[in-house]
């Protein structure tokens, strides 16, 4: 029986392979002028907000842990609240990062003209 579940599976995984190969022959890549710049710079925002968020929640729980035993905010009375707490300070150190880019970018690209 657990034979025949292995194969099934591989067969299920092959199968949907071929199809995709098969749709990947009308493909035609994005042209340069195709999507509107606005649209570039929410996609770099988004990245850049999401992939700091690797880097600010350890952060942010670390900052956290060391106010809380240092008596500077009130400990909070579940984990849910404290990992809430954590989250957004983390979001809004992602937040800043990507502003700062953005405002980086803006004044580069006015600057350079």
């Amino acid at each position: 029986m657990r034979r025949v579940m292995v194969i099934l599976l591989l067969l299920l995984m092959i199968f949907p392979l071929q199809l995709s190969a098969d749709q990947l022959k009308g493909y035609e890549p994005y042209e340069e002028e195709e999507f509107p710049l606005w649209s570039y710079k929410i996609r770099r925002a988004e990245t850049l907000f999401f992939g700091s968020m690797v880097i600010t929640l350890p952060v942010a729980a670390l900052l956290y842990r060391v106010a809380v035993d240092s008596n500077l905010i009130e400990t909070p009375s579940t984990d849910l609240q404290s990992f809430l707490m954590q989250g957004s300070i983390a979001a809004g150190l992602s937040l800043g990062i990507s502003i700062t880019d953005y405002i980086i970018g803006e004044v580069g690209s006015t600057n350079g003209r």
